[in-house]
């Protein structure tokens, strides 16, 4: 595993981040393994998801520490993938970004590609994952990595 992850965050994630004060998706912003990314189509969705002017003000507060990636057009998605429209700009950026991963609470859409390795047009490989199963990897990696170097 690289010393840091490139991470693309639906979303979604950026929603459920927002939600509440000490939501345990902060880890995407204060794990310093992790490079936190996303897009501008991304934030806006968000946005427009966002109930109340608490929730916007936390959203200001991640977008500040998330590196904001273009968004791209719709053709850098392999030919192999069909996603609804709404989909498609999300993984389209995280590809365009070179991002290790895409995580995502979609798990209707993006469930056949789960923890299936894409390799994108730049000759890389981004694995989508659910955030759970995500953070709880990064916790039993780096945990483990930790331990070995106290011995």
């Amino acid at each position: 595993m690289p010393d840091r992850l490139h991470v693309f965050l639906d979303s979604n994630i950026l929603f459920s981040a927002t939600y509440k004060q000490n939501h345990d998706f902060l880890r995407f912003w204060n794990t310093p393994e992790i490079i936190a990314m996303t897009s501008p189509y991304a934030v806006r969705e968000t946005r427009r998801n966002c109930n109340s002017e608490v929730q916007l003000q936390r959203l200001d507060i991640l977008i500040e520490k998330t590196i904001i990636v273009s968004d791209a057009a719709p053709d850098i998605v392999p030919s192999g993938i069909h996603l609804p429209a709404k989909d498609i700009p999300i993984l389209a950026s995280a590809i365009y970004a070179s991002a290790d991963l895409l995580i995502t609470g979609d798990k209707v859409h993006f469930s056949r590609w789960m923890n299936q390795p894409i390799k994108t047009h730049h000759g890389n490989l981004l694995i989508i994952m659910r955030p759970r199963p995500f953070l709880d990897w990064l916790r039993d990696d780096f945990g483990s990595r930790q331990n070995s170097t106290m011995l």
